[in-house]
């Protein structure tokens, strides 16, 4: 193992937005309906008021329609209404129920909040004006798209089966052929890229989230330069197909624009930002890639069912299990934490325990020995297992851990993720043993190739999704890591 300078990145090969809500209303007194930013009423006073709320039959999705009504205060009145939307049309400017139709381009990043106006008139009174602000989004669902391998058997069943879990229409499936269903050729690349890029352009630019699913390749060749080394690598498919169009340009890895700055010696980050934010503050299409995959077909649709189970567990607050820690530089930990360097490595471990002692949630075990887990002096067995980080053994899984619904974790070496349907590589026997989601290294990453560790579970216990913690605490791009797992899943968060 070596210092690279000037780039500092070291060997570790040779180291010992979510759902839109299903209907609104709001009251005219002026409270906040659910999705509704609130409301109110004016005018017909004196026994002259005759409704109360503007009232919205259906989800308010880009591209829909929803009826609009009011709430007549039983007052005996006769009126007529004249309605008003801040964006879309309307099927007739009055009546007691019109139709809203939202365009397509509304919330194509983030949600919008889109006044609604209605204009109650009745003879001798004063008119009364009610308004309600509904909020405008795309559900989840609909900014995802599920890429399959038509030619790899299976393939579509898994697509079938985490579309059914996540309710993802199918004009939101893509299928892109891939005779290899591993390793793509890098000269096919483009071609492959532009057959996905056509499934995204026709729905529209709101797709943030693209989910390969097993079958579909996970490696592309001869395409990115080596951080260290005159030669070409193999690296992570989902990471280059994360800059969208523009991968198709790219020779080498990049730095990540989404990665948020963290420092794990001093435990302080920049906060998450949802995607959609990062995706309306810069004009390039990129996307959050995560995939549902496994050993095989069965396995990755095991992968669905660990992950509904444990978003249930998760709504009722019931997340439960051990944080398990471990690092091998001993203690007192390192002075120093360069970039790229095995102190900074270490640093990401440490991290973690810093993290999941400061909430005072879970259970941590930490150890910070050579010998991993498994193996003495550390803990001979990992118990009740719900996070856990830690290195180093090459292409090694110690099977000591016994994972809890939930369980997210990852190990810092050269290949815990090189055949993720296989049996020797960490993150690959990890799938088998039951973690509901998991990220490792295609190949040789360089410790600066990995996640900030500490910054990803900081991120998910915030309140991010899988997907969005594991981009934006990752600071190359375009290079080895793999995320296997729902990205949509978020434990903390609004499920």
């Amino acid at each position: 193992m070596k210092n690279l300078a000037p780039i500092a990145f070291l060997l570790l090969a040779a180291c010992g937005s979510d759902d839109a809500p299903a209907g609104q209303s709001a009251a005219a007194s002026g409270a906040s309906g659910p999705g509704s930013g609130g409301s109110s009423a004016s005018g017909a006073g004196g026994g002259c008021a005759v409704v109360s709320a503007v009232t919205v039959d259906g989800a308010a999705i880009p591209g829909k329609d929803v009826t609009l009504g009011v709430s007549d205060d039983g007052s005996g009145h006769a009126y007529e209404l004249a309605w008003s939307a801040g964006k879309g049309t309307l099927s007739a400017p009055t009546g007691t129920s019109v139709t809203w139709s939202i365009p397509e381009d509304a919330a194509v990043h983030v949600a919008e909040q889109v006044t609604v106006t209605a204009v109650a008139t009745a003879p001798g009174c004063a008119d009364q004006t009610v308004t309600t602000d509904v909020a405008v989004d795309w559900p989840a669902a609909l900014r995802t798209l599920v890429l399959e391998n038509p030619m790899a058997r299976g393939s579509s069943d898994v697509a079938d089966h985490y579309a059914s879990f996540r309710q993802i229409p199918p004009e939101n499936r893509c299928k892109v052929a891939s005779s290899d269903p591993t390793n793509l050729a890098g000269a096919d690349y483009e071609a492959w890229l532009g057959a996905v890029m056509a499934c995204v352009d026709a729905l529209g630019p709101h797709i943030h989230v693209i989910v390969p699913v097993w079958g579909v390749p996970y490696k592309v060749d001869g395409r990115i330069d080596d951080l260290a080394q005159p030669s070409k690598a193999a690296v992570s498919l989902d990471a280059l197909l994360a800059y969208g169009k523009d991968s198709a340009a790219l020779t080498a890895a990049v730095q990540n624009p989404y990665y948020q700055q963290g420092q794990s010696m001093t435990g302080t980050y920049e906060p998450w930002v949802p995607f959609g934010e990062l995706r309306a503050a810069d004009p390039k299409d990129y996307f959050l890639v995560a995939r549902i995959d496994g050993a095989d077909v069965d396995a990755a649709k095991a992968l669905v069912d660990r992950t509904e189970a444990a978003e249930m567990l998760a709504s009722q607050g019931k997340l439960e299990g051990v944080v398990y820690v471990d690092g091998n530089k001993g203690v007192p930990h390192p002075a120093t934490d360069d970039f790229g360097s095995y102190e900074s490595g270490e640093w990401n471990i440490i991290g973690v325990e810093t993290v999941f002692q400061a909430l005072k949630t879970y259970d941590v075990v930490a150890d910070y020995n050579g010998e991993e887990f498994g193996t003495a002096p550390a803990p001979l067995a990992c118990p009740d297992a719900l996070y856990y980080a830690g290195w180093y053994s090459y292409g090694n899984y110690n099977d000591v851990f016994t994972w809890k619904p939930g369980a997210i974790g990852g190990h810092l070496d050269s290949c815990s993720a090189c055949d993720i349907r296989g049996d020797q590589d960490w993150s690959a026997r990890a799938l088998r043993k039951g973690i509901t989601a998991t990220f490792g290294a295609v190949s040789e990453p360089y410790v600066a190739g990995m996640p900030e560790y500490d910054q990803f579970f900081a991120y998910l216990t915030a309140g991010a999704s899988f997907g969005e913690a594991a981009y934006e605490s990752t600071v190359i791009g375009a290079w080895m890591m793999v995320w296997v797992g729902d990205p949509l899943y978020r434990p903390y968060g609004s499920l």
